[in-house]
């Protein structure tokens, strides 16, 4: 994995790259093994996640935000073939996971496919 840090910052991804962050928003563009733009929002209760501008998840969060998201990716998205080993149907499952330090600031941002990390964020 390769490294983009900055200044409390670290970025390890061989498969995506950081677009756009701030308080409890990113958007993370996925390079490999398919290609989208993934954006998850947790403003106002409500936690969403968006690939390619399309809701692909959501949930009301008035007590609780949660810290793990699992979906199968849309058929509309291609997944490379063999990604998690020949004729795998868990290639298509994608998770977020999500730390937050006291304040609710995402602390660590972790994408994973089929059980193999995309992208991961410390801040």
């Amino acid at each position: 994995m390769t490294s983009a840090g900055g200044i409390g910052r670290e970025v390890f991804s061989d498969h995506a790259r950081l677009v756009e962050r701030s308080f409890l928003y990113r958007v993370v563009e996925v390079t490999g093994p398919f290609q989208a733009r993934l954006t998850y929002s947790g403003w106002w209760f409500r936690q969403v996640l968006l690939i390619d501008q399309t809701p692909c998840w959501f949930q009301i969060s008035w007590l609780k935000i949660h810290p793990r998201i699992e979906i199968d990716l849309p058929v509309s998205v291609p997944v490379a073939p063999g990604w998690a080993g020949p004729e795998c149907a868990a290639s298509r499952q994608l998770a977020l996971q999500l730390d937050f330090s006291r304040g609710l600031r995402i602390r660590r941002f972790r994408i994973w496919l089929a059980g193999r990390i995309l992208y991961d964020e410390i801040t």
